[in-house]
């Protein structure tokens, strides 16, 4: 056929005569149970879904106009496609496409108040998914079957006579169904406090308090999303999205979806950071600085307890495995006693996951150096910070045990020029955990294992240099003030005893020796 001209008479005329194929639009309606309506037409064999052909008008409109015409139903709200369906003209004389959509009435449409057009329809019932498709004839079946599955995902499906279309490995991953990913942020400050967002919506039960984050689109990773709602709901454009810390997965449930989050920590902010923070988006109308009891408090019970195991996986370096807020076997942040197995009664958790749920404890190293004087040497990362013996945290993962740890830590924290004297073992100092660590949570216990570095001559103070980060404190005068800390202060004290004595190595609880 000639094509028209640019003239909107001619293009009307166009389409007035161009053939085309007929067309369908059919309801997939569910009741608060979750079973399907049918009817059965009484001008065919079989039951089928309400619905019926479309006239010159659009596939939405027709089909809300047939569901009033059929069953009374108004006011019912035309959702997503789920399908469509192509047959070629062999079948019935003519090309036709077939749509089927999802409809969701206004409340519950009990089947007595259904008005059924008793020259077209027979019945109408509501029957289980499993029993609507045995119902249905079967040049139907596949296509209602394809349009259920799509009702669970994300996806519309592309159907030939019932089938699937072929499509390319990218088009293939693109309609799988999958849960939806969502991302939160727990932002900490420099204060031990952790930031609740309240929104302008509702997180479940009437509160409108939560974490900052939302849903991870499809072109993103979930650090990705959580950067960019960082950026939409609280202006925060240059403070970078930290590591996972939890991840919490919901089953399909009232909005027919699974859902997976995914918790990053982010900070702590600084004072300049926190004071910036604004509400582009309008999302977010406050936020609220807290001590973690008071947020968790405040907080919805699955989104408390996101942020209660978050802040334990991140205080012990771990990621949380949580399933509705609820620690799994296996998970870092362990099991609550009352999911774990009695007394006598048989352990069935994996080996993996029982290495998992045991407790953590962090391991160190350090060394003991004086100088001819008798003076200690003591270090520090940063200004402000404690100061505290060379050494560090033990590389266990890698395969380092605690004398290689304090060897490269020495040269670490005193230069590449500084002597690496380890001597015998002076003690093992036992530090209980629950001391104040990130945003408020709790660190682990740890072992430090304390070496003697012995007595360094002039050649190697001087080695030393004098920068920031080095002092030599006189134990009887300059110990368990506030630079060193009390339990640095007794710690040094009872080696020195033991390098003096020079028996077996001694048992330490936070600095301080254990009576038998």
């Amino acid at each position: 056929m000639t094509r028209p001209a640019a003239d909107p008479a001619d293009l009307s005329a166009y389409l007035a005569v161009h053939p085309a194929p007929v067309m369908a639009a059919d309801a997939l309606i569910r009741d608060e149970t979750g079973r399907i309506l049918l009817v059965d037409p009484s001008y065919k064999e079989g039951w089928d879904l309400p619905g019926g052909m479309v006239d010159d008008e659009e596939p939405v409109a027709a089909l809300e106009r047939e569901l009033h015409e059929e069953l009374g139903i108004r006011g019912a709200r035309v959702g997503r496609l789920l399908a469509v369906d192509s047959m070629p003209k062999e079948v019935y004389g003519r090309s036709q496409v077939a749509c089927v959509y999802a409809v969701h009435p206004r409340g519950p449409l009990p089947l007595e108040e259904l008005s059924l057009q008793r020259e077209e329809l027979r019945a109408a019932e509501y029957v289980p998914e499993r029993e609507a498709l045995r119902r249905l004839p079967k040049p139907l079946r596949p296509r209602v079957a394809a349009a259920l599955r799509a009702s669970l995902g994300s996806y519309t499906a592309q159907l030939r006579q019932g089938r699937a279309v072929p499509v390319d490995l990218r088009d293939h991953y693109a309609l799988l169904p999958s849960p939806m990913t969502a991302a939160a942020a727990l932002i900490t400050d420099g204060r031990g406090r952790v930031l609740v967002a309240e929104h302008s919506y509702d997180h479940g039960g009437g509160s409108p308090y939560g974490l900052p984050g939302g849903m991870v689109h499809a072109q993103e990773s979930p650090r990705r999303g959580a950067a960019r709602e960082l950026a939409e709901e609280l202006g925060l454009t240059e403070v970078p999205v930290g590591r996972l810390v939890a991840v919490d997965s919901t089953p399909a449930r009232t909005y027919g979806r699974a859902l997976d989050v995914q918790v990053f920590a982010v900070g702590p902010l600084t004072d300049e950071q926190a004071a910036s923070i604004g509400f582009p988006d309008g999302e977010i109308l406050a936020v609220h600085w807290l001590p973690p009891d008071e947020a968790l408090a405040l907080l919805p019970a699955q989104i408390g307890n996101r942020l209660r195991y978050g802040l334990r996986a991140l205080a012990a370096g771990t990621v949380a495995h949580l399933e509705g807020g609820l620690p799994q076997p296996g998970s870092p942040v362990g099991v609550p006693s009352s999911r774990r197995p009695s007394p006598g009664e048989p352990d069935t958790t994996a080996c993996a996951d029982r290495r998992a749920l045991r407790a953590k404890a962090f391991t160190a190293a350090a060394v003991l150096l004086t100088d001819p004087a008798g003076r200690v040497v003591l270090v520090r990362a940063a200004e402000g910070q404690d100061w505290a013996l060379p050494g560090g945290p033990v590389d266990s993962d890698g395969g380092e045990g605690p004398r290689e740890a304090a060897r490269r830590a020495v040269r670490e924290r005193l230069g590449p020029a500084a002597p690496v004297p380890v001597g015998r073992l002076l003690a093992v100092d036992w530090l209980p955990g629950g001391s104040a660590g990130c945003a408020g949570a709790r660190f682990p216990a740890e072992a430090l294992y304390v070496y003697d570095g012995g007595v360094l001559d002039e050649a190697a103070v001087a080695r030393l240099g004098s920068g920031p980060g080095v002092w030599r404190a006189a134990p009887d005068r300059d110990l368990g003030g506030p630079p060193a800390g009390p339990v640095t202060a007794a710690r040094v004290r009872a080696c020195l005893a033991a390098r003096e004595r020079g028996a077996g190595a001694l048992e330490l609880a936070a600095g301080h020796p254990v009576e038998d």
